[in-house]
């Protein structure tokens, strides 16, 4: 008797359902342009789990949606909307006192009665923001950040030049009050250049440099020719792949077995230059993955040897990171993080 399988988990089985899935279900229910108008109204992060849950209820029986308007209809019953709060308040204040002393009430009524400053900015990924900023006063990107989240902010500061960080961090710790106009004054400017020219996004955001590196890791492809072919079309591409490639330090990396197998694949003559050129805790183990006998000739050779060229030893390197991409490629041994091992 075949073993049975548990159950998979669906809406199409009365299912207690999260936040977001009863709000992208409920708006799969509306018209469009009414969901729209809907969506509108959430945070980004919001608009994201409900946009995940809606691929999670694409199907709903009718149990469960009866018991989903069921439960809007009782809310709606108790809840009185009495305008949009803050944005309610701000347009009675300015048609009633005039902006100039409605902005000062406004003020005096404190952060919930201001519209939030930045809010565009919540929708770009930190890359994106920190590239609009690249070109603002330090000053500036200071104030935008001291708005944002404080975990997006750090995210937006990671992705800033290095050099610039720790200034940056200092200007957000000394910051005093900042009138609203200056924020108003640089949220619009901002605005209008995303208006203008929407942020560049990541390269890595496609994930092509790993995939990339992946194929040459598991098809043992010879590297140098790789990276000569995109040399030739965008130089820059060529260097950050090269970095993401198996490396001859990443033999530390691999376990006993699979290190001992790239040794045996290398002849002595190449192992030479490239341990010169190693740190001694690799050297170390290189060694021990050797027999005894082996390992002792091969650090008297080392030795008698003299010295060697850094090309010599970063060409044996190379030649060595090639043999466990092969030996990988062929199934023999499994790089860390690269795929699993055949046996």
């Amino acid at each position: 008797m075949p073993a049975r399988t548990a159950p998979t988990l669906s809406l199409a089985e009365p299912v207690k359902l999260t936040g977001a899935q009863k709000t992208a279900l409920l708006l799969l229910l509306l018209e469009e342009e009414q969901a729209a108008t809907l969506l509108a109204r959430l945070e980004p992060s919001e608009v994201e789990a409900v946009g995940q849950a809606m691929l999670d209820v694409a199907e709903a029986n009718p149990a469960t949606v009866d018991r989903l308007l069921d439960e809007v209809l009782a809310i709606a019953d108790e809840t009185v909307a009495l305008g949009e709060g803050a944005g309610t308040v701000r347009q009675l204040f300015g048609r009633a006192l005039g902006d100039d002393r409605a902005g000062g009430m406004i003020d005096r009524l404190g952060d919930k009665a201001r519209p939030q400053a930045f809010a565009r900015l919540g929708w770009l990924e930190p890359f994106a923001i920190a590239t609009l900023l690249e070109t603002e006063h330090p000053q500036a990107q200071a104030l935008v950040l001291a708005h944002l989240p404080p975990e997006r902010a750090a995210r937006v500061l990671a992705e800033l030049p290095s050099e610039l960080q720790p200034d940056l961090v200092r200007r957000v710790a000394t910051m005093g009050a900042v009138s609203q106009h200056v924020v108003d004054a640089l949220d619009s400017g901002l605005v209008a250049r995303l208006a203008a020219a929407p942020p560049r996004q990541p390269i890595t955001d496609l994930g092509g440099m790993k995939r990339a590196a992946d194929l040459i890791n598991l098809s043992g492809l010879d590297e140098e020719l790789a990276l000569a072919a995109l040399s030739e079309v965008d130089p820059d591409a060529a260097d950050i792949l090269a970095e993401t490639l198996f490396t001859f330090e990443d033999l530390d990396r691999l376990d006993d077995k699979g290190l001992q197998t790239v040794i045996r694949n290398v002849e002595a003559d190449v192992l030479v230059p490239a341990i010169r050129a190693t740190s001694e805790g690799l050297k170390a183990r290189i060694l021990k993955a050797m027999p005894a006998r082996a390992a002792q000739a091969l650090e008297d050779e080392i030795a008698n040897r003299g010295p060697v060229k850094i090309e010599d030893a970063e060409a044996a390197k190379k030649a060595i990171a090639a043999a466990a991409r092969r030996l990988s490629a062929d199934g023999v041994i499994s790089l860390p993080g690269k795929g699993p091992a055949y046996v």
